[in-house]
């Protein structure tokens, strides 16, 4: 069971999440044919990563036939989706998802910032006043420390409430902004990204498949939950991109 839903999540990023990506970047190299400049860039993307897969014998991800036939079948089905209400609508009402997605799940999981400073304080209580340790409360900080930091990330992006090393960006024109946003976005955030879900989908598989859980006996026995919070940041910060892609991309078509 755990392998197959394993197969499904991957499946979905590989063939409809990571094909999304690329609306924003061909609706401004081709505002008239949206559609086509996303299957272009898409197959671009995609042959490139095959042939450099190919040529770099350590990274040994070849893809099978019938993987790039499944590839293809859902890429297929997410462009009839995108063309039968309009890829400007369809890149519109994605932009709107992600977004709600995203802040939602950020301001959710800032409630845990009170929750953590209420434990810490007990715990503190607990061991210097009454001499008890409590492994699972302090293990339990650790998981809500990691849940605000990871899970927070999408949301701290789009209301620009991230650090941002500010040298040239405050002063630039509109204009200059976007396009910022926009490379930044595809040649730094989403290769990172896509990096991240890669690197640690095996890594999380195996926790998740051996029920993975504390090193101490009265620990919190679900560490692979705390692990998928690795892939959560990274497809919530993927989303988040998407959004800033998709604003960047329509001030630039306006100011052109």
């Amino acid at each position: 069971m755990l392998d197959l839903t394993g197969d499904i999540l991957n499946w979905l990023a590989a063939g409809v999440f990571f094909p999304m990506l690329f609306l924003p970047l061909a609706h401004l190299l081709a505002p008239k044919r949206p559609l086509l400049a996303w299957g272009v860039t898409v197959i671009a993307v995609v042959t490139a990563g095959i042939l450099f897969a190919k040529l770099t014998p350590i990274l040994r991800m070849t893809p099978s036939a019938s993987q790039l036939l499944w590839f293809a079948g859902m890429f297929a089905a997410c462009a009839l989706a995108a063309a039968s209400v309009g890829a400007s609508k369809f890149m519109a009402a994605l932009a709107g998802a992600f977004d709600m997605l995203a802040r939602r799940i950020g301001r959710t999981v800032m409630w845990l910032l009170i929750a953590m400073a209420l434990i810490q304080f007990g715990v503190v209580v607990l061991r210097y006043v009454f001499g008890i340790n409590s492994i699972f409360m302090q293990e339990s900080i650790t998981y809500m420390h990691g849940a605000v930091f990871l899970l927070a990330g999408g949301y701290a992006l789009l209301t620009d409430d991230h650090v941002r090393v500010d040298i040239f960006y405050r002063e630039a024109s509109p204009r200059r902004k976007a396009l910022i946003d926009l490379l930044g976005t595809y040649f730094l955030l989403f290769p990172v990204c896509l990096l991240l879900i890669w690197t640690a989908s095996p890594y999380v598989a195996n926790s998740w498949a051996v029920g993975e859980g504390s090193n101490e006996a009265s620990g919190i026995p679900a560490l692979f939950i705390l692990k998928s919070f690795i892939p959560a940041f990274a497809v919530l910060m993927s989303m988040a991109g998407f959004v800033i892609a998709a604003r960047a991309s329509a001030t630039l078509r306006e100011l052109r």
